[in-house]
């Protein structure tokens, strides 16, 4: 077998939409994500993406933005907030931690003990996706072994608690004891509904479907939101008034979003491998089990389609033909991210910049926040990125609340 890399965005574009190419991307990893929605494909994939789909309806988004966000934030910023710094690595992830485990449906008491613990075994987890992705000598058995005690303890001490409750209660919902509102809107219990036993849906792959949905929200999300900070930060420093523009045009706050992602994918790379003889849109042959890589850092940057300074953050680019400033960050086609309204939200416009029910994403939330607060760089404490992997992220951000830079809303 060999490896094709396509590079060009027109060619990835169409190559992500064939039915031919089966996600390869995580095949590292043997222990956690082979039966998660982002390897199945055909109708296994069609009909477990249908159901995770389901869970982002406007009612969800409703209640997400006007309960579940506020709850979560004020417990997270509010230590930042007395001690007027924090560390936006360890800022991110808690945060986001608590509001994709409440999406997913796995309970905690809400204290700090059980946020730091959930937080800590989701850290393991996190190796899944990027063992075929590490540099050096990272030994891949010892993270596969790390992999398989994280996931036995998140189901002893969230999954099996979590899945029981939603169990009893979708058991009185079919009895016609409650009705269909008074059931939590999450991934464990829409999972419950389309498929009711262990038989339609093994115990197992429930418990790994729940660590996938808080491992994808909470931690691809905290990096795209870090390096958002760190470009904001460093666009402040040229354009301070851009700090109050932000707070005041939602749509100004999408492009700063949008242009992060466009330079900074989840992944730099998406792999898929062919079922069967293809011929791809650049009009090269791949032989069954070959495989098949966009390079999204390469199409994302492409000069022609998105200006000579592609390299660079800039929100206020236009790209040609209409293309979206994220580029295919987010993949396109059967794979296309699940998460993107819940993270970066629906596009913004005139139309819909000021109604209530807009869905707006958690970044453009979170960096309201912050920005409200004064945030600005530590001047004693420097990033640092972590170099063990292609996925670029912070090990630390450091940063302080400036009272003089605090926004009044």
């Amino acid at each position: 077998m060999s490896e094709l890399f396509v590079e060009e965005y027109s060619d990835a574009q169409k190559t992500l939409l064939e039915k031919d190419l089966h996600q390869a991307l995580y095949e590292a990893d043997t222990v956690f994500l082979p039966k998660t929605v982002v390897c199945l494909h055909g109708e296994e994939h069609r009909r477990k993406r249908k159901v995770f789909l389901g869970v982002f309806n406007r009612r969800f988004f409703r209640h997400y933005q006007n309960y579940i966000f506020p709850k979560a934030i004020k417990e997270t910023i509010d230590p930042c907030i007395v001690d007027k710094k924090g560390d936006m690595a360890k800022f991110a992830y808690r945060v986001l931690i608590n509001l994709t485990a409440d999406s997913a449906g796995v309970d905690r008491r809400n204290t700090e003990k059980d946020t730091d613990r959930l937080l800590a075994l989701l850290s393991k987890l996190g190796h899944a996706p990027t063992i075929g992705q590490l540099t050096g000598n990272t030994d891949r058995n010892i993270l596969l072994q790390e992999l398989d005690e994280a996931l036995n303890a998140f189901q002893a001490e969230f999954f099996e608690p979590s899945l029981a409750k939603r169990r009893s209660m979708v058991e009185k919902y079919r009895a016609g004891k409650i009705d269909k509102d008074s059931l939590p809107q999450d991934a464990i219990t829409a999972q419950l509904i389309e498929y009711p036993t262990d038989n339609d849906l093994p115990y197992e792959e429930r418990m790994k479907d729940a660590a996938f949905f808080i491992l994808a929200g909470a931690f691809t999300t905290a990096n795209s939101l870090m390096n958002m900070v760190n470009n904001a930060l460093d666009w402040f420093e040229h354009k301070p008034k851009d700090r109050q523009n932000l707070m005041d045009d939602p749509i100004l706050m999408q492009k700063f979003i949008w242009e992060n992602s466009r330079l900074h994918p989840a992944s730099p790379i998406t792999k898929r491998k062919a079922l069967c003889p293809i011929h791809l849109p650049d009009g090269r042959d791949a032989r069954a089990d070959d495989y098949v890589t966009v390079d999204l850092t390469k199409t994302n940057r492409d000069k022609y389609l998105f200006g000579d300074d592609a390299e660079s953050f800039n929100p206020h680019r236009t790209p040609k033909d209409g293309l979206p400033l994220h580029g295919l960050s987010f993949g396109n086609g059967r794979h296309v991210c699940i998460g993107q309204t819940l993270a970066v939200g629906v596009k913004i416009s005139e139309n819909n910049q000021d109604a209530e029910e807009t869905e707006v994403g958690t970044i453009a939330l979170v960096m309201r926040e912050l920005l409200q607060h004064g945030i600005a760089r530590d001047p004693d404490n420097k990033p640092v990125i972590d170099e063990s992997t292609t996925r670029r992220h912070f090990s630390t951000l450091p940063f302080i609340f400036d009272d003089e830079l605090k926004i009044s809303t």
